[in-house]
């Protein structure tokens, strides 16, 4: 898609740097990857401990045997 937008200079040079990019385009490819990577990781961080897993030992070998089946080991 192309679009037009005026942009600082001053913050592309300095984002371009921090990125190691050399085009807009690929400075604002690489932005926008950025902020959805670190808004996913900060989704993760803020439902850590929130889900509940019991992998009490004796359960997790019932689970493999289920998954397993007749598998010879």
């Amino acid at each position: 898609m192309k679009t037009t937008v005026e942009i600082n200079e001053q913050l592309l040079e300095e984002v371009q740097k921090l990125l190691g990019t050399s085009t807009i385009k690929d400075t604002v490819q690489a932005s926008m990857e950025f902020v959805k990577r670190q808004r996913q990781l900060q989704d993760l961080a803020d439902n850590l401990g929130k889900i509940d897993l019991d992998l009490a030992p004796e359960k997790l070998r019932r689970h493999r045997r289920k998954r397993m089946g007749n598998v010879p080991r």
